[in-house]
């Protein structure tokens, strides 16, 4: 599928820098709904989407086949999600020839659908698929973006780091803090090993240990109408000291039950920034 014809002339006005459709590997979702499931793992995503997609290859393209498929395909009770009040839309799958990055099923540009644009028999309808962006297009900088764009390599993490827009500037901050400087585009990707690192710290989404356990999980409410506030660093003894890095760990979702585990949390921290500077110095 042409990318290009998949993505609706719908870009960040300010720098011009498109973040939901990027490439054949790395697409983001997330405003669908995509991570608002319960025990979510990059495995039982994909199941679920890939059986979607088959499925939905032979429903009829009429109103009444679309909303059967709706109604067979609505997942787990909207209570058991992370955020309840939140959507998972039924018509995300997985789109390109080689069906690896996520996207709409009602898109005019998915095969079977032959230029027609269903999207407003979807949950949202076609034009808030249009028109909505997440904060992270206006609240990152170009360049923090860019490097997204440019280090992540696959859709499950690129969804779940790119609308951590506070999350993403605490991480960058602290580069340039150490640094002493802004950081370039060049210093990732002309880079192996930054890049690593900063994947690395995007995979913290999915595998931090020190996730407090009533967090919804590695989704996260980025929309800012105060539905769903992050409740901030949870610690279970009053004595669990603050941290530098209190701004990730509160974006992490993290809970402490001792001095220990918020030091080893420091360390881990320590290990990957220093790997990033020593990197691009």
């Amino acid at each position: 599928m042409n990318q290009a014809r998949y993505s609706d002339i719908c870009m960040d006005d300010a720098d011009n820098i498109y973040l939901c459709q990027v490439s054949a590997t790395v697409s983001c979702g997330a405003c669908c709904g995509l991570y608002n499931l319960p025990n979510l793992s990059r495995e039982i995503l994909e199941v679920l989407l890939a059986k979607r997609t088959e499925t939905f290859a032979s429903v009829p393209r009429t109103e009444e086949g679309i909303f059967e498929f709706k109604r067979r395909n609505k997942g787990p009770h909207r209570l058991s999600r992370p955020f309840p009040g939140f959507h998972h839309c039924p018509f995300l799958g997985l789109i390109g020839d080689e069906k690896s990055h996520v996207g709409c099923l009602l898109h005019p540009a998915i095969p079977g659908n032959n230029g027609v644009d269903y999207r407003s028999l979807s949950w949202y309808g076609e034009q808030a698929c249009r028109i909505y962006f997440c904060p992270a297009t206006k609240k990152l900088p170009a360049v923090y973006k860019s490097i997204l764009l440019q280090t992540i390599d696959n859709w499950y993490v690129f969804g779940l780091i790119v609308t951590e827009h506070a999350l993403v500037t605490a991480y960058f901050k602290e580069v340039e803090f150490r640094l002493g400087r802004p950081i370039a585009v060049s210093d990732y990707t002309q880079n192996r090993v930054s890049t690593e690192a900063f994947r690395e710290f995007a995979e913290l989404k999915c595998k931090w240990p020190y996730r407090r356990k009533n967090s919804p999980g590695p989704c996260n409410f980025f929309f800012e109408n105060g539905l769903y506030p992050r409740l901030g660093v949870v610690r279970k003894l009053l004595d669990i000291r603050q941290s530098s890095y209190e701004k990730i760990f509160s974006e992490l979702d993290s809970g402490f039950s001792s001095a220990k585990e918020i030091a080893a949390a420091d360390q881990l921290l320590d290990e990957l920034f220093l790997k990033t500077v020593r990197a691009i110095l």
